[in-house]
This record gives structure tokens, C-alpha cells and sequence, in this order.
């Protein structure tokens, strides 16, 4: 997964523009039902409510009366306050103190916020008014469908383990710029046709960064099962194949959680809706070049809207995309982030539903975002396509990220399965699937 940096220019600008500087405090009310009835009455000039989840988190000046919650930081000046979300290695992330954590995004300060303008993999905003980061999906669990269950039902844990294996263990990379990624093209490839998909290999230019190995051609791969009744109408799910190991780019990344995590979920998708009948049809996409610069997707998204579309893939279209990545980790929040746009009413019905849904067929704690950057959801964002990018809650507490360490062992194949539940929903209402009768007898 990668993610955007603003320039220099940039920070500077925040550093003219954000809130005074006088001394505030910083305390974290959790729960679902705590922070609203203390909150009403804090209304004092210069308290700054930030909601990630069911936290509130509160900067204030003046103690917060009858909450009996003690600040976990004192003393602060606020113009020194910041949102970040850094995507380097855990251990290369420096340059501010993270005062509270939570799904990816850190209130930090940061002393010398132009030192960090020039970080390829880093975004920083100042907290400057009330904001909701994340928020939590309340609402009760709706009553399943019979028939999207069973479909759900022949998601199978050894099957999506099988394909995370052949990915993250039998290759020993997938870097862009490597011969050895072409291994894990062909395999995907292999497995779509054998699914009986309409199978695509497409090549798209890109750089290498930051070191070039035997730099081949960028490729992504694509399978299309056609719909019954609506062949031109279509719902999209994708995943990038290619790893990094930024210590070692052209050694060993096995690149277990990010993103084997989500391709081979992409792969167990197809084998489940290769037996499942469909009005429209589903789009399979296994992208490269997401950690060198989203190229992948930006072709794909790109083309979707040229005059001539791959396969009469046309943006107009499109019902809705899912991308997944990371989605085979938790450490304490058993839980996904919907990451999505609210530029346009379609984008925040396509958020609200997937909300529902996971709500619905999964065990997890359901949250989402607008904040939206860096993975494969963005170039088809940014076009105006609905949909988002599924992770899981807990990415950013992985120390493994983009280290040779992101192996097999530290992936929760039952948690994956519940993501998976959900994309596999959106599918299903998406494309109108039902059994067919040889699987229903």
C-alpha cells in the first residue's frame, strides 16, 4: 500500500495558516455513549473535538468538567498539532511524537513540520477546527439474505491460505522491477483462465524506485466473468500482486500482508463467482506498480474512460469497485476501514452500503472514512467511479510493512475471510447473483 506527500510549499502554508499557539490539553474519551452528554456543554473558545471510532479526541484549554478522564498530554501548543499518516516502514517513521493512534491516522506534534515536506510516503495536515476522521457504523445488524449466505458460504480458509501461499511463499518477491514478479502475473493469469474468465494481460509503463533490479514491463491482470442479462453492466474488485521491501527492494519481499493479503482474496472471489450466476458481470483485477505510484490502477481507471475501453470496460458502466489491501492482520481492532469519497451522492450511497453489509454479513467492527489517498481506490476516485478501498483497522500497527518479515505466519486467515464476506456481499447484490440449481438441490 502507498500512500501520497505534499511538497514543501505545502507544509509551509500549514505552518502560516494553523490555529494559535497557546498552551492546550489532550484527552481521549472512549465509548460509544461518554463523549456526548460532557461534550455539549464544553463549548469553550478553542476546544477542538476530533472523532476516530467511538473516541472523542478533545483539545482543549480549560479541564473538562465531569468527565473524571485525566489528559494524556499536557501542555501542548497547538500550532504544533498535526494529522499524519506515514507510510514508511514502522521503524523508518520519524520526525514527530504521536500523541493517540488509530486505523493508519496519528495526532502527533511536530516540532518541524517543513523537515518533513520532502517525505516521498507521508501527509500532514494541521488540526485547525472539529473533524470526524473515522466514524463507527452503530446501527444494528440488518437480517441476511438466504441466498447471499450460501453464496458466502463457499468461501473456503485453506482455499484463499492456498493462494496466499503461492504468492508470499513459493516467490520470493514481487517487486515491480524484478524478473520474479512475472511469476506471480502468469500465476494469477493461470488461475483465471482456469476459472473459464474472460483473461487479460495488460501492459502499462512506470518507474522504479528506488532502486531498478531488471526493470520489466508493468502488467496488470484481468478477469472478466460476463453477466447473463446485463454483460455490459459490471461491478469491479482488485488488488495489487506487487511487494516491497524498502531495505532491500530487489531482495527478498514476500509482501505477505501487503498486498498477497488482498490478491489472493481477489483470487478466491473468482473461484466462488465462477459457480455463482450473475445478471451483470464482475471484473477481476490483479494490479502492479501500487507501491512505485498506483500505475496499475491509474491505467486501468484511465482507460476506462478513453474513447476505446479494454474489453468494453466503460466507466459509465461501472455499478461499483471494491479494492482490498491489507486485509489478513489484527493486533486490537477486529475491524475494517471503508475508506471511500463523498464528492458525489453515488460515491457516499456505494460507503453507506458497504457499511451495511459488513454490518450485516461479518463479525467485524465497521468504520469508514472520506479521508481518501494512496492505494489503488484513488485513480478511480478521483474519476468519479463509487466505490473504496477495504483495509483492515489495524495497518498501521504492522511492524512488518514493507520489510522482508511480512511473511505468512503473521496473517489471520478466519479474520481475512470475514473481509472477504463483505466484498463478496457487494458482489452479490451488485451483479444480482443467485445459485444456480445444480448447487441449490
Amino acid at each position: 500500500m502507498r500512500r501520497i506527500w505534499i511538497s514543501c510549499l505545502a507544509v509551509c502554508m500549514i505552518c502560516v495558516v494553523s490555529g494559535t499557539a497557546g498552551a492546550s490539553m489532550v484527552t481521549v474519551l472512549r465509548g460509544e455513549n461518554a463523549p456526548g452528554a460532557v461534550l455539549s456543554g464544553q463549548t469553550a473558545k478553542g476546544t477542538v473535538v476530533l472523532t476516530f471510532g467511538n473516541d472523542k479526541v478533545v483539545i482543549h484549554e480549560q479541564p473538562l468538567k465531569g468527565t473524571g478522564v485525566p489528559p494524556i498530554h499536557q501542555d501542548l501548543a497547538r500550532d504544533k498539532l498535526y494529522l499524519i499518516r506515514d507510510l514508511r516502514a514502522v521503524k523508518d517513521r520519524s520526525g514527530y511524537e504521536v500523541l493517540y493512534s488509530h486505523s493508519g491516522f496519528h495526532l502527533a506534534r511536530v516540532e518541524k513540520p517543513g523537515e518533513l515536506a520532502g517525505i516521498r510516503r507521508l501527509s500532514i495536515r494541521p488540526v485547525k477546527g472539529n473533524r470526524v476522521v473515522t466514524e463507527r457504523a452503530t446501527f444494528a445488524k440488518g437480517i441476511p439474505d438466504p441466498v447471499i449466505n450460501q453464496i458466502l458460504s463457499l468461501l473456503e480458509e485453506s482455499s484463499y491460505e492456498g493462494f496466499l501461499s503461492s504468492l508470499a511463499e513459493d516467490l520470493q518477491t514481487r517487486y515491480l522491477c524484478t524478473q520474479e514478479i512475472l511469476g506471480a502475473r502468469d500465476l494469477i493469469k493461470k488461475h483465471f483462465e482456469s476459472l473459464g474468465l474472460e483473461t487479460y494481460v495488460v501492459k502499462f509503463s512506470g518507474s522504479c524506485w528506488p532502486k531498478r533490479c531488471t526493470a520489466p514491463n508493468g502488467y496488470n491482470v484481468i478477469g472478466i466473468k460476463r453477466g447473463q442479462s446485463r454483460p455490459n453492466r459490471f461491478c469491479l474488485v482488485g488488488a495489487h500482486y506487487d511487494s516491497i521491501n524498502e531495505d532491500s527492494p530487489c531482495g527478498q519481499a514476500p509482501g505477505a500482508n501487503d498486498n498477497g493479503s488482498g490478491v489472493a482474496g481477489v483470487m478466491e472471489l473468482a473461484r466462488v463467482f465462477s459457480k455463482v450466476d450473475t445478471e451483470a458481470s464482475i471484473v477481476f483485477v490483479a494490479f502492479s506498480g501500487e507501491e512505485q505510484g498506483m500505475y496499475g490502477s491509474k491505467a486501468l481507471a484511465k482507460s476506462m474512460v478513453s474513447a476505446k475501453p479494454l474489453a468494453n470496460l466503460k466507466a459509465s458502466n461501472l455499478k461499483s469497485f471494491m479494492v482490498m489491501d491489507m486485509i489478513a492482520y489484527y493486533k486490537e481492532n477486529y475491524g475494517v476501514l471503508v475508506e471511500a469519497s463523498n464528492n458525489s451522492a453515488k460515491q457516499k450511497t456505494a460507503a453507506a452500503k458497504l457499511v451495511r453489509l459488513g454490518r450485516t454479513y461479518t463479525d467485524l467492527e465497521i468504520e469508514k472514512t472520506f479521508d481518501y489517498e494512496g492505494s489503488d481506490h484513488q485513480p478511480f476516485l478521483e474519476r468519479g467511479m463509487a466505490g473504496a478501498l477495504l483495509i483492515e483497522s489495524d495497518w498501521g500497527n504492522y511492524d512488518y510493512y514493507h520489510t522482508a518479515d511480512d511473511r505468512m505466519e503473521y496473517q489471520d486467515i478466519p479474520f481475512a475471510i470475514q473481509i472477504l464476506r463483505l466484498a463478496a456481499a457487494m458482489l452479490a447484490t451488485g451483479t444480482r447473483a443467485s445459485l444456480p440449481w445444480i448447487l441449490t438441490k
